[in-house]
């Protein structure tokens, strides 16, 4: 299953609608349902959002027509109500279940309208393309789409509309067989355009340069990666609260030092994810560097697998101390090798008032053979 964004690159409901809803009688009781939904959305109450922008719609298409633009803007409401809810429900991803096949076909039936009754590069159809986009199972259809999107966002000569398209098109085709090259600058293309066209300050911004770090550690650009990296930890420390993408920098700077032997400025951010985070006892720690064990050569020989548990001391700068074998199972070989790697993973720090200290933790490296 794949994670799906969810899409406001114009405005969803962009018709005349206000004009066209009579102020004094509404028999049908279209604009007591849509004016509801506007407080809802006001007031961020998914609820009543969803249960209003259905009613909105089902009424909004006897009122106007059930072909009407009115009604497809009202379906795609209505379909944007329901992936929300998907994500809220499974921590920011759209699973596909009932529902959201509900949404795909109102964003389906909002594309017709708007093949219909709009010219065919209209900038308002890329709504529904990225709609059905993120709520098709159907990967090949969704490159399709998407690509239509992108194209009218170019014809548009819209820069930052092209920017916020090309980005839920890389996060959208990634996993996929439709990953290519050029998905993947489609992040670069956005990166590039929002730092020509927003502040440095403007969210957009720094989650798009976010992205161009993650995508250059992970082709080995460490020069490129930081400076992006940096800048991202810089404008959110800005912010009165931790963002994601501040402790995904950070981690992903432990990464690229240990790896170029800067030791101390991984150290940095290790005690930068350690202030920020809570520590438990009770739990593994997750590592932000890691090498895997060597799986032994006389063991591969003889198909042996198996386990190893290990209690160790996290100090006050990451760096793990006193690596001690628990349980294993398979060899000692198997304990030597899990020691030898241990030693070298970095971790966050825990915080005991406001200042780093040792904590202990417990991990268990499994030794499978293929």
């Amino acid at each position: 299953m794949h994670t799906f964004l969810h899409l406001s690159v114009v405005s969803i409901f962009v018709s005349q609608m206000a004009n066209a809803v009579p102020t004094d009688t509404d028999p049908a009781g279209f604009s007591h349902a849509y004016q509801e939904y506007n407080q809802a959305v006001k007031a961020n109450n998914q609820t009543d959002i969803i249960t209003y922008a259905r009613q909105a719609y089902e009424l909004g298409a006897v009122k106007f027509g059930v072909d009407s633009l009115d009604s497809a803007k009202l379906a795609i409401n209505w379909a944007n109500a329901i992936v929300e809810q998907s994500k809220q429900k499974n921590s920011g991803r759209v699973v596909q279940d009932n529902q959201v096949e509900k949404a795909q076909q109102l964003f389906e039936f909002a594309l017709g309208v708007y093949r219909q009754q709009l010219t065919e590069n209209d900038i308002d159809i890329i709504d529904p393309l990225i709609g059905v986009a993120q709520t098709t199972a159907d990967d090949a259809y969704a490159n399709k789409v998407l690509f239509e999107a992108i194209e009218i966002a170019q014809k548009s000569d819209h820069e930052l509309t092209v920017a916020e398209v090309k980005t839920l098109a890389f996060y959208r085709l990634t996993g996929t067989e439709f990953y290519t090259r050029t998905v993947r600058n489609f992040a670069v293309d956005a990166y590039e355009i929002y730092v020509s066209k927003l502040p440095e300050n403007a969210i957009k911004r720094v989650n798009a340069t976010y992205l161009y770090g993650a995508l250059n550690e992970a082709m080995g650009k460490h020069t490129k990666a930081i400076d992006a990296l940096v800048e991202v930890i810089k404008q959110y420390q800005a912010l009165p609260y931790s963002h994601p993408h501040e402790l995904r920098a950070h981690a992903l700077l432990v990464d690229i030092y240990q790896k170029r032997g800067q030791r101390d400025k991984a150290t940095e951010h290790c005690v930068a994810i350690g202030k920020m985070t809570p520590w438990s006892e009770q739990q593994e720690q997750t590592p932000l560097f890691r090498t895997p064990p060597d799986y032994p050569m006389s063991y591969v020989s003889r198909g042996k697998s198996g386990w190893v548990k290990l209690q160790f001391t996290v100090d006050e700068q990451g760096f793990v101390q006193s690596p001690q074998v628990l349980e294993s199972k398979g060899g000692s070989l198997f304990e030597k090798e899990s020691i030898e790697a241990l030693s070298q993973w970095r971790y966050a720090p825990k915080f005991v008032d406001g200042k780093p200290a040792k904590g202990t933790s417990t991990v268990r490296l499994d030794f499978t053979l293929g």
